[in-house]
């Protein structure tokens, strides 16, 4: 076991998330960097479920999700891993979507619209048949005349 308490895990994943800060740019007069709308210019820094893997000094994500099936350590690590999911989320709305999106579904959320094409209520079916019955009952047969025969 790498960490022995929470509180050692809790604190080695505050660092991690520290360091995922995004990071100013400065130009040549060391000056903040901007746009051309005078924003400043960040460099970011994501976190990620292998970034704090290899940050908590894991060989891989597995790791991290046993630390996690483990009681003592499991509030810990799901409440770091929410942190990087938020992250994603937060990118749905600010212009960087397509990455965000591909990240939530492979951890779970799912993009996806259910129909229900199964006619519970035969009742339904009825109503429209019968509708449709009586606008052919109004109409009225058309009477043949009958061809007079030649002679």
């Amino acid at each position: 076991m790498k960490y022995g308490t929470a509180d050692e895990l809790e604190e080695a994943i505050e660092a991690y998330f520290e360091k995922c800060k995004d990071e100013l740019v400065y130009n040549d007069d060391g000056e903040v960097a901007t746009d051309k709308g005078g924003n400043p210019i960040f460099i970011p820094h994501p976190p990620t479920i292998a970034g704090l893997a290899r940050a908590l000094g894991f060989m891989d994500r597995q790791s991290l999700y046993d630390y996690a099936d483990r009681e003592e350590f499991s509030c810990t690590i799901k409440n770091a891993i929410t942190r990087i999911e938020e992250y994603a989320e937060q990118h749905l709305y600010i212009g960087r979507a397509t990455g965000a999106i591909f990240w939530l579904k492979n951890h779970g959320w799912k993009d996806e619209k259910k129909i229900d094409a199964n006619i519970n209520d035969s009742s339904l079916f009825e109503a429209g048949v019968e509708e449709r019955a009586k606008k052919y009952e109004k109409v009225k047969p058309i009477k043949r005349r009958k061809k007079a025969a030649k002679k």
